[in-house]
């Protein structure tokens, strides 16, 4: 009867932080969005709303597209209605600590 005790209390702790991990909040907003398609490459930059800040392991999401015939040249610029996905603390927390783990495994690589 203890193990099985002990068994459901660490079941229910990890479906705690597992809800906790995939908890996001939403903020939405009007963005500007910069597309800049040449020949060698694609460039994607969105002008934020004030107040609103993408940090590691938020997503953001652009909801309209430009309205365009053939191929782009050049840049583009376009104002589109945007949702920014935030992430839990533990979440972003755990992201940050990997990344880390990744830049020194590629900084001391030989």
């Amino acid at each position: 009867m203890r193990k099985l005790f002990g068994l459901a209390l660490a079941a229910a702790a990890g479906y705690a932080l597992w809800r906790w991990y995939e908890r996001e909040t939403l903020l939405e907003g009007e963005g500007t969005v910069h597309l800049q398609s040449e020949h060698e490459h694609f460039h994607l930059h969105v002008d934020l709303p004030p107040g609103m800040e993408i940090q590691p392991g938020d997503t953001l999401e652009i909801v309209s597209l430009p309205r365009i015939n053939g191929q782009t040249h050049g840049e583009i610029t376009y104002t589109s209605p945007i949702k920014l996905y935030k992430a839990s603390w533990l979440r972003r927390n755990l992201i940050k600590k990997s990344s880390l783990v990744e830049v020194n495994e590629l900084v001391e690589h030989p």
